[in-house]
């Protein structure tokens, strides 16, 4: 890799999404700006609408199943890689269920679809849509189940995932997709419209979740799950997407999104589940800012 292509690499494709989501910082600070609505107006509005988007205008092929399989078998492989990890470190129950949040739920969305675009354009931001809804999928679930040690039930976690509107809008993309059904055109240019707004709103929103974080004390928990969000996870990626015959933007947009840093949704399920919340927002902060520099070094090797 030469320091040329590295800083282009940062000045071109992280240093767009630094700004915009410092805009989010900014004016949670200034004007005390709160992320909850604008949060849930992604969830079930701009999200699904580009979801869908991608998903009905992508050349759909068997690279996008090899994209569902990589991303369990990911999330299996850090489940029981850092689950070991934290049974070496000795952590106690509610530390584990914090550590665990922090390493599992990846930044695949406000911070994962914005970087795909501008890393691999509309090809790779298709392919990373896929992967988002697959691992919001896998959040819904295993994420829930982690959060509440055993306590969470299994029925309830499936009722939320089929209440997220995210599911339906792949599934109804891939119908359409297949069955190419044309869309009028009045709804197609306002789902697109939709679909343009989700990345900027995305990266604000990102911007406002991080002024809100506090690292705490647990800096020795936050850097081993920083170190296996940031540098365990892609060391296992690329032999996974190689076992699994993965190449060209499918391969490089399935090892840059399970090398993300700790998605803020990781915070909202621990206040929920009350697994030491201050604990995982620390996560979410130190690994998003760390990631600047591990991703720039992962898209030189990969592009």
């Amino acid at each position: 890799m030469e320091l040329a292509n590295l800083a282009s690499i940062l000045f071109n494709i992280i240093l767009p999404i630094v700004l915009i989501a410092a805009v989010g910082f900014v004016l949670a600070k200034k004007i005390g700006i709160e992320a909850r609505t604008l949060s849930r107006t992604m969830l079930y509005f701009f999200t699904p609408a580009l979801v869908f988007s991608l998903t009905y205008k992508a050349r759909l092929s068997g690279e996008y199943a090899s994209i569902a399989v990589f991303v369990v078998l990911m999330a299996a492989l850090m489940l029981v890689v850092c689950g070991l990890l934290a049974r070496a470190l000795h952590y106690d129950r509610l530390t584990t269920s914090a550590f665990m949040l922090g390493c599992l739920f990846v930044n695949a969305g406000n911070y994962g679809l914005p970087l795909m675009l501008f890393a691999f354009g509309e090809e790779g931001l298709a392919r990373a849509a896929f992967y988002f809804t697959i691992n919001s999928i896998l959040i819904q679930t295993l994420g829930i189940f982690v959060a509440a040690r055993g306590k969470a039930s299994m029925h309830g976690a499936l009722v939320n995932v089929l209440k997220m509107p995210l599911v339906y809008a792949v599934v109804l993309g891939l119908v359409f997709n297949r069955a190419q059904v044309p869309l009028p055109e009045p709804l197609a240019k306002s789902v697109d419209l939709a679909a343009s707004a989700a990345v900027p709103t995305m990266l604000v929103i990102l911007g406002i979740e991080l002024a809100c974080a506090h690292i705490g004390n647990d800096r020795a928990v936050i850097g081993v799950a920083t170190l296996a969000r940031l540098v365990l996870a892609p060391l296992m990626a690329f032999p996974l997407a190689a076992l699994l015959g993965l190449d060209g933007f499918t391969r490089a947009v399935c090892i840059v999104q399970a090398s993300m840093p700790t998605a803020v949704m990781a915070t909202i399920v621990a206040v929920e589940f009350d697994a030491r919340p201050q604990l995982v927002t620390g996560i979410v902060c130190v690994s998003t800012l760390a990631s600047i520099f591990t991703l720039t070094i992962l898209l030189g090797i990969l592009k």
